[in-house]
């Protein structure tokens, strides 16, 4: 009687434990943890040409926009050579376009054509009345003609490329007056000036450090021991930012990096890129501001987890 009974109780306990799969496929409750706001992109915006800084049109601390212009390189002595070479473009297209030699080599090919025929023809009625000589010599005249009309057709077209030439040696002076605007490659804010109006800059010089702003990166660590890189990569993340005064505010985003480096407190480092927004003129997100993150791990099929940045 004992033993039937100690049997059944084991079999009741081992039916009540889980399997392996079960336990793998089951999830933690979501843990809030800290994580940490960052700039996600930045240039020292360079001078592209040699030049004096004639006008700088920020301030440290500036918000600009894609496209807006910062500052300007003297560009008069480019602006002379476009000038110049608009007049060598035009120079150029009219000689390409030019047809008055043409018409007239096609003109005297006709005359002494019918000059040669004429000379001909007088020898057909009256043997010997004009010399093989002169018949020769008004063959090489119509001869002369008509290759006259062929290099003139040849000299056009050589007047053609003569005109492209000129056209881009225009755009090139475009060109270098272009590259002496300076403008935002996007959307941000200038953090530092590393060069005064008036100053002389060559190219690669750097003029100021801009920060991109409406894109901002929110960095973490996540527990091996919880999750694998795989089950993290490319989902969607929630954003919750500590504000002054104890405010919060949240914004959404998607997991862009999963370090394959484990670090030594058993933790390894995921990036996600959210999209920032700006409140009264400024920026919610930026650079060092503590957050708490959270990956939805069901935009994978799983549940969600937190992520946090070591200290």
């Amino acid at each position: 009687m004992i033993s039937s009974l100690l049997l059944a109780m084991t079999i009741l306990v081992t039916l009540a434990q889980p399997s392996d799969s079960e336990r793998y496929s089951s999830q933690p409750p979501d843990p809030v943890i800290e994580a940490r706001c960052k700039v996600a992109d930045y240039v020292k915006l360079p001078a592209k040409e040699p030049g004096v800084l004639v006008h700088l049109a920020v301030e440290e601390g500036s918000t600009i926009r894609a496209g807006q212009k910062i500052g300007q390189i003297d560009d008069s002595e480019p602006q002379l050579q476009k000038k110049a070479t608009e007049y060598a473009v035009a120079a150029a297209l009219k000689q390409a376009q030019d047809d008055v030699e043409l018409r007239f080599q096609k003109a005297s090919a006709a005359v002494y054509e019918a000059e040669h025929e004429q000379l001909q023809e007088s020898n057909r009625l009256i043997e010997r009345a004009v010399t093989q000589s002169d018949i020769r010599l008004a063959k090489l005249k119509w001869d002369q003609a008509v290759l006259g009309t062929e290099k003139t057709l040849h000299d056009r077209e050589l007047a053609k490329f003569e005109y492209y030439t000129k056209k881009a040696e225009l755009e090139a002076a475009e060109m270098a007056i272009q590259r002496r605007v300076i403008t935002a490659p996007f959307d941000g804010m200038v953090e530092e000036l590393l060069r005064q109006q008036d100053e002389w800059v060559s190219p690669g010089d750097p003029i100021l450090y801009l920060f991109r702003l409406d894109t901002m990166e929110v960095e973490g660590a996540v527990e091996q021991s919880q999750y694998d890189p795989h089950e993290l990569q490319g989902c969607d993340v929630t954003v919750e930012v500590q504000l002054a005064r104890g405010r919060k505010e949240t914004v959404r985003g998607r997991i862009t990096k999963v370090s394959s480096l484990v670090r030594l407190d058993g933790k390894f480092e995921v990036r996600a890129e959210v999209a920032n927004r700006q409140e009264h003129g400024s920026w919610l997100l930026r650079d060092g501001l503590l957050a708490t993150m959270t990956i939805h791990l069901g935009t994978g099929g799983q549940a969600a987890a937190d992520v946090s940045r070591a200290p």
